[in-house]
């Protein structure tokens, strides 16, 4: 038996980038190697960096999050020559939630962070003035940028001439609740970043560097295991078909498992949500037309968003639902906070609550399209919609139609249907569970131990996933089995062994399975750590009416068992450790 091959390389020094925008100087600090190897990258060293950088006595709203770090940490492999862009990580202290806020996303902006020698950008402080700046080579150069005041993303893109440009638009200088980050023409949820941005008068900043990425540090073993990546991505039609059309191909599953949020969650299935999904998703599509697993959206709606400003809102007109998506873009909105907005501002409006508003009984996409530009730059009623779901409903009523966790508008899922996306939701964890949205999921009395193991290896699998820089969509082949889609025995190690495999290419040394899964463990309980200090410790929770009122034209109408959930992820969160 041939013996396996280690790699033995000499480390590769990377370095962490500090900006201060404070003074509008920087420095650059070296990695060490035991904090490599000890926190790889993407979603672990961005915790870790935050905790290091926060400055915990001056986080609160008087000191205009000039204590709160913002930290960009591409995956430890992002730099890699991969046929498609890989992700990052983005941490901060959430102003809506108190909590800390983690997003992660899949673009070329990943590679070119990885690729200028820097493992994670830091950025502290609070500028005086709105102010840009650019990473270079060499250093960073700050710009007053008094003159994009109130300018959208795409102009401000437009305006830098950068080929990666990170900024927020009128909603985040004007701190609008519901604003996103825009990152490469991608919108960014992530709990409130936007708003950090505002109070810490960020208007944007540019990555000047291009790279190409570097060579692993074995080729051939690299080449094939993207080719067995990408063969595994060919194998299922639906794999396929996402691989083309990204996740809103996944909306052609929704009527059959009853997960969509559908006229406010008053409905689960609409014949209507045919008038989303992709034309061509329908089709068969070829072996041979999948190039790679996609990172990049063919167009800027993808399933959560066109679900949140189309079915929520009942609005079936693919056509229609791409201009909200876009305006939102432009405005620096977050699509789903602002869909659950209007959503409820709809419902309201017809019990005759928030007369301000003109009538919405029948869905309009110039009236939403109006009312977006008036919750961006804070006009007329935008003035009043631009605030935080407890502070709308505390003010105006209408609970009933009001879904969010801790003050954050949830995803446009009907969580009845959906047990361990519900648990997630119900911990402000909003990663997606695929398997269930391809084959659907039932409660049944005594499966939640089951069911809360599953949510406990999404988050252990998405946050090793997540370190070392690779697309979520990359793991879509592992839930695409009709019977074998619930991670279990060789399935569950499957595709820590993948990670590994990358993980051991980027950094040149072997790492087994069992530690990418220790990774996947060491990110969670630190951002648990890291909620602990900043809040008291709170148990899980959902808006009532999901708890209490099962009615929907589902044939199947139950209400999320959270209750029970919860003990079971307890007790194997602990179990586990």
């Amino acid at each position: 038996m041939k013996k396996k091959r280690t790699l033995a390389f000499p480390y590769r020094q990377r370095s962490v980038l500090h900006i201060d925008i404070a003074s509008e100087s920087f420095e650059v600090i070296p990695l060490s190697e035991s904090d490599a190897k000890a926190y790889l990258g993407g979603r672990l060293l961005a915790l870790e960096l935050w905790k290091r950088f926060a400055v915990f006595t001056e986080l609160g709203a008087k000191y205009y999050e000039s204590g709160n770090p913002i930290v960009f940490a591409p995956g430890a492999a992002s730099d890699l020559s991969m046929p498609c862009p890989t992700s990052y990580t983005m941490v901060t202290k959430s102003p809506i939630t108190g909590r800390i806020a983690v997003g992660s996303a899949a673009s070329s902006l990943a590679g070119a962070i990885a690729g200028s020698g820097y493992s994670a950008l830091v950025i502290t402080g609070r500028a005086r003035r709105l102010l840009g700046f650019s990473i270079h080579d060499g250093g960073v150069s700050f710009t007053a940028a008094e003159e994009l005041h109130n300018m959208t993303t795409v102009e401000v893109a437009r305006r830098v001439g950068s080929k990666h440009v990170v900024s927020i638009g009128p909603a985040g200088e004007h701190l609008v609740a519901h604003a996103s980050l825009v990152a490469d023409n991608q919108n960014i949820r992530c709990g409130g970043i936007a708003m950090v941005f505002g109070l810490k008068n960020i208007k944007y900043f540019s990555l000047d560097m291009s790279s190409t990425g570097r060579e692993s540090y074995d080729p051939h073993r690299f080449g094939l295991l993207v080719q067995s990546s990408l063969q595994a991505m060919s194998k299922s039609r639906i794999s396929r078909t996402v691989a083309k059309e990204g996740t809103l191909a996944l909306l052609a599953k929704a009527n059959h498992h009853g997960w969509a949020a559908i006229d406010n969650y008053s409905m689960r299935i609409d014949g209507r949500l045919w008038g989303l999904c992709p034309r061509s998703s329908e089709e068969e599509v070829r072996k041979e037309d999948v190039s790679c697993p996609v990172c990049e959206e063919k167009s800027a709606m993808d399933l959560q968003s066109a679900m949140a400003l189309g079915s929520n809102l009942e609005l079936f007109d693919s056509r229609s639902v791409q201009q909200l998506v876009a305006r939102c873009l432009e405005n620096g909105l977050d699509p789903i906070s602002a869909g659950a907005v209007l959503s409820w501002a709809r419902k309201s409006r017809m019990d005759g609550l928030l007369g301000f508003l003109p009538d919405m009984q029948r869905s309009s996409a110039m009236l939403y399209l109006r009312l977006l530009d008036a919750m961006a730059y804070q006009r007329g009623t935008g003035e009043q919609l631009g605030k935080t779901m407890e502070e709308l409903v505390a003010t105006y009523g209408g609970a009933d139609h009001a879904f969010e966790v801790d003050n954050l508008p949830l995803p446009p899922f009907d969580y009845r249907a959906l047990p361990v996306q519900a648990l997630l939701a119900s911990l402000g964890d909003e990663r997606m569970v695929y398997g269930e949205l391809l084959w659907g999921n039932r409660y049944r009395r005594g499966n939640e131990r089951t069911l809360a193991s599953w949510a406990l290896y999404v988050q252990q699998l998405s946050s090793a996933l997540e370190s070392v820089g690779l697309c979520p969509l990359v793991l879509l082949p592992s839930f695409a089995h009709p019977l074998l889609h619930f991670p279990r025995w060789k399935n569950k190690h499957k595709n820590f062994t993948m990670l590994a495999s990358f993980a051991s290419l980027g950094e040149g040394y072997e790492i087994s399975a069992q530690q990418m899964m220790e990774f996947g463990k060491k990110a969670q309980a630190l951002q648990q750590q890291i909620n602990d200090k900043l809040l008291e410790k709170r148990k899980g929770r959902l808006p009532d009416q999901l708890l209490v009122n099962g009615k929907s034209n589902y044939q199947r109408a139950q209400v999320v068992p959270l209750a029970r959930l919860l003990d079971a992820y307890q007790h194997l969160s602990r179990y586990k450790k």
